[in-house]
Parts: structure tokens; sequence; C-alpha cells
């Protein structure tokens, strides 16, 4: 399987400290800014489905706006119980001003 390289944001959209969500072929994605690096994860809390986009970042840790569980966004881990939880985490490409995040999509 080769991964794909997608296009979802430019560099401009996401100032240090913000959060943006992105839909790519029907998968909710967020991109954070973390002190100028760029992270990309799920969307979706593994709790209920909270979209993280529109919870609160603060350093590498976002906050779900629904029901408040926490993940490290460089990780993808959850920080409070239950503990080894893990959200989807995708390598992110920045080429010029754009940012793209890698995907590997599954034959099933």
């Amino acid at each position: 399987m080769v991964p794909e390289l997608v296009r979802v944001a430019a560099t401009a959209d996401l100032q240090p400290g913000q959060m943006l969500g992105v839909t790519v072929d029907g998968l909710p994605i967020a991109l954070a800014n973390v002190d100028g690096v760029i992270y990309a994860f799920s969307d979706t809390c593994r709790h209920e489905g909270g979209p993280l986009s529109n919870g609160v970042l603060i350093a590498a840790t976002v906050t779900c706006p629904w029901h408040g569980w926490t993940y490290d966004v460089r990780t993808g881990k959850s920080i409070i119980p239950p503990i080894g939880l893990r959200i989807d985490t995708y390598p992110v490409h920045i080429t010029g001003a754009d940012v793209y995040i890698e995907i590997n999509w599954s034959d099933d």
C-alpha cells in the first residue's frame, strides 16, 4: 500500500495555538499548530465522537468539547483514564505554504 499525500490546508490557516477541522474523502481530521509544528489527528473523540477540532488546545493537549476527554496531539494517546486509548495520527508534510497529510487507505 502506497501512502497518499493529500493537501489539507495552507500554513497561513493555522497560527500557533490554533486548530482546524478538515475532511478527506469523508474522514474527519483535525490539524493543530503547536509552537509552529503542525500535527494531524483524528477529529473524532473515542468517547462519544465529539469533534476535537472544536475543543481546547493547550500546548500539545486537545480537550474534547463534549465531555472533556484529552489527547496528546503528537501521539494520539489519551492523557486521562482510560489511559491507553488512542486516536489516529497522520504524518504531516509542509511543502512551501501548503500542508499535506499522509494517509494509508486500507483495501477493505
